[in-house]
């Protein structure tokens, strides 16, 4: 087991937009943002992929991190058959 820090991700929702924390990193989200209308609805369904996918976007880690969920999407998909 490693001694690193649990980053967690924290969603604040005020009405100018949406305010993300992840570890020591906060994204705001405007709600004139077209992203905006993905996040209200992905906090209806208490669904907080797409939170993570637009920090990743963010960071420039976009495919890197859409490859990774993929294989990991595929492995839990394996193992439940």
């Amino acid at each position: 087991m490693t001694n690193e820090a649990h980053e967690r991700l924290a969603v604040f929702r005020s009405d100018s937009g949406i305010t993300l924390s992840f570890g020591p990193n906060t994204y705001f989200i405007d709600s004139s943002d077209p992203f905006h209308n993905i996040a209200l609805k992905a906090l209806d369904q208490d669904d907080y992929v797409p939170f993570y996918i637009e920090i990743a976007k963010r960071e420039g880690l976009g495919p890197e991190f859409r490859d990774t969920l993929m294989r990991e999407i595929e492995n839990l998909a394996d193992s439940e058959d």
